[in-house]
């Protein structure tokens, strides 16, 4: 006999059979130790097996499966309550930080355009200062024409003709 089937004889709160009970006192010569545990657990069940088998009521079973319910539920609202503060609180707070986020960045952005474009119109005026003379408007004149030709296929025979 072993620790655990000595624990396996203590709670089964039974008679023993003669095999179980002399394997049960050369377990106990070996191990003192284990004696009042044992005489403990026999006047126990002794006890207990002297007392009248009590009228289960019908509905035992539901009221049973009711508390254990009630007990999952009451251990189960501290969850809740911290998806509920979870929602109730840092969402909201994460969504304004989002939306401050991004129109700090779109503005950061806007202004890094504006700049480039200030850069783009300096450069522009640098090159058009640094033009000692500038053509007159007169040479805009026949832009039209010249474009409306530009965009005609092939070259122009009666031109080619005259060049020859």
């Amino acid at each position: 006999m072993n620790e655990s089937d000595f624990n396996d004889l203590k709670s089964r709160g039974r008679k023993l059979t003669a095999a179980e009970e002399a394997d049960l006192r050369a377990w106990l010569a070996d191990h003192p130790d284990q004696q009042a545990d044992w005489e403990t657990e026999s006047r126990l069940s002794e006890i207990l097996g002297r007392l009248p088998d009590v009228p289960v009521p019908g509905n035992f079973t539901a009221r049973v499966l009711q508390a254990v319910e009630r007990e999952q539920m009451a251990a189960g609202k501290p969850q809740k309550s911290r998806a509920k503060w979870f929602f109730r609180l840092l969402v909201p707070r994460l969504a304004v930080a989002a939306v401050v986020l991004g129109v700090a960045l779109f503005g950061y952005r806007n202004q890094e355009h504006k700049a480039a474009q200030r850069e783009q119109l300096v450069q522009g005026v640098q090159v058009v200062a640094g033009v000692a003379t500038l053509p007159s408007p007169e040479i805009l004149q026949d832009f039209d024409t010249i474009r409306q030709m530009s965009s005609t296929p092939g070259a122009d025979p009666e031109l080619i003709a005259l060049m020859k």
